[in-house]
């Protein structure tokens, strides 16, 4: 069995507003069940080893969260320790995501200059996608699964859950067969697998995102060159942990999906090397 946890990044609203975020991110991390207790091992482990003192007791640091806004802060930051430290934090969770085969799933919203996204059509649209590839990958693996989200508000959670309890339930037939149950919410204070979608979604896919589709408009907070070092550091390996398949058309599915309806630059661009390592190596990765 596997769990599929999912957490997101962003705002809807539109980038010439509010904390103008530029785009919208959701992360699906596949944890095999067998792994859970290994992975939540490892990842206290890391909390501990790089925030010392942040808890009494060795599992209590499963509520002293890390947040991928806080990394991502840390590492467009002028101190030369913040930048290290946050590096230090994410070559931790990389190596824990290789060590444990976990696979990732996953959106990006790249908005529109004047337009917001629409919360509920794009987050139900986004566990419905993430799901329907889940359900690819049991598949494969002859095996059944359960989606997790990180909870919000019950109005939110109850709408999200609905859209696939009728994916499941339709009359003609099951279109999820292999995910055992409508998705479920969790409080990421008590999952690690909720924590650690969104340190991917917060401080992994979201500041390589914002460089390669965003740069252009500016810099700012969420476009900061600071980021290129996550993408030279961990774009390959992240592309090496996506769950991607042909489907029967021969066309590839799944894996980051990104919709760049302004600058029309395909999911492809996401996690390759960063321009001047191409360059250096006169080859792009396929």
């Amino acid at each position: 069995m596997y769990i599929c946890y999912i957490d997101e990044s962003g705002g809807f609203e539109a980038p010439n507003s509010g904390p103008r975020t530029p785009l919208m991110v959701f992360a699906g991390l596949i944890v095999r069940a067998s792994a859970i207790n290994d992975v939540t091992v490892d990842f206290l482990s890391l909390k501990r080893r790089f925030y010392p003192g942040q808890a009494a007791r060795h599992l209590d640091y499963v509520l002293a969260e890390v947040k991928g806004s806080e990394l991502r802060r840390a590492v467009r930051s002028g101190s030369q320790r913040e930048r290290r430290h946050a590096l230090g934090v994410l070559d931790g969770v990389v190596r824990l995501i290789e060590r444990h085969e976990i696979r990732l799933l996953g959106r990006v919203w790249v908005k529109e200059p004047t337009k917001a996204l629409k919360p509920d059509a794009t987050y139900t649209f986004a566990v419905q996608d993430i799901a329907r590839h889940f359900d690819e990958f049991l598949g494969q693996q002859n095996s059944l699964g359960l989606v997790m989200c990180d909870g919000r508000d019950h109005r939110q959670d109850v709408r999200v859950a609905h859209s696939v309890f009728t994916q499941k339930h339709k009359s003609e037939g099951d279109a999820l067969p292999r995910i055992i149950e409508t998705p479920v919410f969790g409080k990421s204070d008590n999952h690690v697998g909720l924590q650690l979608a969104d340190l991917v979604a917060s401080a992994l896919l979201f500041p390589i995102a914002a460089r390669v589709y965003c740069a252009d408009a500016g810099s700012g907070l969420h476009t900061a060159p600071e980021f290129d070092a996550i993408r030279s550091r961990y774009a390959r390996r992240l592309r090496a942990r996506r769950h991607t398949y042909r489907d029967a058309t021969g066309r590839m599915r799944g894996g980051i999906v990104v919709s760049d309806p302004s600058g029309r630059r395909s999911s492809w661009h996401l996690l390759q090397a960063a321009d001047s390592e191409l360059q250096g190596s006169g080859q792009q990765d396929t």
